[in-house]
């Protein structure tokens, strides 16, 4: 967590868009920590920790990339999101969602592949993927309040878009996860290099459409929210 907390502070400094998801992360990831401490929370602890820190590994790997001027080395929902934050066309409720979609739906099947969806028992780790859904919607109430208060009031409004509260969010979140799971079982099943290219182009392209179909549905947020406001509002002193 060190290391992002030190990649939020010059988001802060700055009012950088990406700020939304950085902090979105930071908090998640610190309430899986507690949680992980919890005594039988998981059922296998080991898993679950190796899977936050792979897991952190691929969205450090894509900012790293951006930050460093290498954008075709980015996977495609990740440019999508970045690019949306760079040029500030969207609230901070559309960046927390296109970094939410690049990171469950692209990210998270390889780390669950990459890792086994099973233990050396044969036993399923899903019911630990599952138990995670419970820290997401404890944390997001929390979470959106503290943001609207840092970085963009707009946050608070209790209707995000389109008539999506708080609750749809993390309904639309464990939906995404779920997809994740059955993603990574598709990897994991994948016979030969070619099946699996093909569940990777999948995957890849997927993502890439929802990011794309967010920030086109999202866009239309600015006569409303406009970047000017929020900016304004998370230099204030």
């Amino acid at each position: 967590m060190i290391t992002m907390r030190n990649q939020l502070r010059p988001l802060e400094d700055h009012c950088d868009h990406r700020v939304i998801f950085s902090l979105a992360y930071l908090r998640t990831t610190e309430a899986f920590r507690d949680a992980a401490a919890v005594e039988d929370f998981f059922a296998d602890p080991g898993w679950v920790n190796a899977e936050d820190a792979l897991f952190a590994r691929y969205y450090f790997r894509a900012f790293d990339q951006w930050s460093a001027g290498r954008p075709r080395d980015v996977p495609p929902a990740w440019r999508v999101a970045f690019t949306a934050a760079a040029t500030t066309t969207l609230s901070g409720a559309g960046d927390l969602l296109l970094g939410m979609n690049a990171h469950v739906t692209r990210d998270l099947p390889f780390v669950l592949a990459e890792l086994g969806l099973a233990g050396p028992d044969g036993r399923s780790h899903k019911g630990d993927h599952d138990r995670v859904n419970e820290i997401l919607a404890r944390v997001m109430d929390p979470l959106l309040t503290e943001e609207a208060a840092r970085f963009d009031p707009h946050l608070n409004d209790g209707t995000l878009r389109y008539g999506l509260g708080r609750d749809d969010l993390i309904g639309m979140l464990v939906a995404w996860r779920e997809h994740a799971w059955h993603d990574a079982e598709r990897l994991v099943a994948a016979r030969g290099t070619d099946e699996y290219a093909v569940v990777v182009h999948t995957i890849e392209t997927s993502a890439d459409i929802r990011a794309r179909l967010l920030r086109v549905l999202l866009t239309d947020e600015q006569p409303a929210t406009t970047p000017v406001p929020r900016d304004v509002w998370c230099a204030r002193p």
